[in-house]
């Protein structure tokens, strides 16, 4: 048995939000990757080898030291898990962090067994007499910082360093840029190599990529897989039962979040574009959190959750795994307008994320959103959608795009009546019956999903294209 001990940036969403501002968070991103990277981690190693060395095994996960241990020293352990966590503190002063150390025949093996926890959470912060942080508003600030356009603010410690990493997305020069979006370009570069391409610099340019030029509407997109836990235990399991068999667990699950990642943009971008339609606020893992032109969110949304599952299934085909199934992933989508504060509605997405996860128990890729224009701040409480509901509704969904505006606004206001054969009566007068075709009583039904009230809140954001 080997004992391995994991370093991680931890309540990653909570500290993302800290500062409201696009440039925050963009700079928090870069941390967490920079603070976390391999060629990073590798000078804090050196004269420590006899201790601990990095767990190849674990691949690159944003946010996590993987350690392999090499000594039983409780006390040498404990020396460099302190100086590995200064490292992090240097970087990410107000994140909170978390030790976990198990044991097993190897890093996979040991991620199924029950971990010795150790916390290292974020300083609280204390108050002196001066002023509080122009960007987060939770610590005291104690510099002038210039920052882009906004002119100098007086920022804490733990915001100057957000905005000194945090970069420019037109910066010509690839260290300049937010790395999770120099990510994204290279790997659209490696699959597209004949069509370069940039991404948005702000909010505002992001909403200009919309269905009209004064489109003002934006989409926080948060997706995280299904029961990756499940997932790697009959990974191992089937590992264990066929020691020629060999599979990198990691890398799968990177390669899948990527590639369905790209297949969404590929689907959501115009084909004579130049710009990429989206502002990719944190990739790793099997999570993601960017922010999309509205217009463009669901067709993203559908060929990411089909893509996840894809190809994870062809990586296991590939191993020998026949037998192992792919996880899916679910998605939340939240609309608001461009200049509404992106804390709070990462913070949205993450709410209605978790409840459409619970509400399907990881079983199947389901899909929640909310529009905060035109339905409030908090949630509305309508259950969430699976894939393939979305799927079997599409035709549906497009010819209910297809009518003008204001049809649309009758129709959802008979719909609100529930007078069901004044309702009937409008879809045929419209031509519909041949793609809304269901019973009344399912378009009505207010624990629907997608009745049509739902439907048409949906294609107020909708792009219309076929799937």
């Amino acid at each position: 048995m080997t004992d391995f001990l994991d370093i991680a940036v931890v309540r990653i969403q909570r500290w993302l939000s800290r500062a409201p501002h696009l440039r925050g968070r963009r700079g928090a991103s870069t941390l967490i990757r920079k603070a976390t990277a391999a060629g990073e981690v590798a000078p804090l190693l050196v004269g420590w080898e006899e201790v601990a060395e990095r767990c190849t095994e674990a691949g690159q996960i944003d946010g996590v030291i993987p350690l392999r241990l090499n000594t039983d020293d409780e006390e040498r352990i404990a020396q460099l898990e302190k100086q590995l966590v200064a490292h992090l503190r240097a970087l990410m002063p107000a994140a909170s962090f978390e030790s976990k150390r198990r044991s097993g025949t190897s890093w996979l093996d040991a991620q199924l067994r029950t971990p010795v926890r150790t916390e290292w959470p974020a300083p609280t912060a204390e108050w002196p007499l001066g002023k509080r942080c122009d960007w987060c508003a939770e610590w005291s600030a104690n510099e002038q910082v210039p920052v882009g356009s906004d002119g100098k603010k007086a920022l804490c410690i733990d915001c100057r360093q957000r905005t000194a990493h945090a970069g420019y997305a037109t910066s010509g020069h690839a260290d300049l840029q937010p790395g999770t979006e120099r990510d994204l370009l290279d790997r659209w570069t490696e699959r597209f190599p004949d069509r370069p391409m940039r991404v948005p610099d702000d909010f505002p340019e992001l909403a200009r990529l919309g269905e009209t030029d004064d489109a003002t509407h934006l989409a926080t997109i948060h997706a995280d897989g299904n029961a990756i836990g499940q997932f790697r235990y009959e990974t191992h399991r089937a590992l264990r039962k066929d020691a020629r068999l060999d599979f990198d667990l990691p890398g799968a699950i990177q390669h899948a979040t990527w590639s369905a990642l790209l297949d969404g943009l590929q689907a959501a971008t115009d084909p004579d574009a130049d710009i990429l339609p989206v502002i990719a606020h944190l990739v790793g893992g099997d999570d993601v959190l960017l922010s999309l032109p509205a217009h463009r969110a669901w067709t993203f949304v559908v060929e990411l959750q089909r893509g996840f599952s894809n190809y994870l299934t062809e990586s296991l085909t590939a191993a020998g795994l026949t037998k192992v199934p792919a996880p899916s992933i679910s998605a939340a989508i939240a609309f608001h307008h461009y200049t509404h504060p992106l804390s709070a509605n990462a913070d949205l997405a993450d709410e209605l994320l978790s409840a459409a996860k619970k509400e399907h128990f990881g079983s199947a890729p389901a899909l929640a959103w909310h529009d905060r224009t035109h339905e409030g701040p908090q949630p509305s409480g309508r259950p969430s959608i699976r894939l393939d509901q979305v799927g079997a509704h599409w035709a549906e969904l497009n010819a209910l795009a297809g009518l003008p505006q204001s049809t649309r606004k009758n129709l959802a206001a008979i719909a609100r009546t529930e007078d069901g054969q004044r309702l009937a009566d409008q879809i045929k007068r419209l031509g519909l019956t041949e793609v809304v075709h269901r019973q009344v009583t399912d378009l009505l039904n207010r624990e629907n999903p997608l009745n049509l009230a739902n439907e048409l809140g949906m294609v107020r954001w909708w792009r219309g294209d076929a799937r």
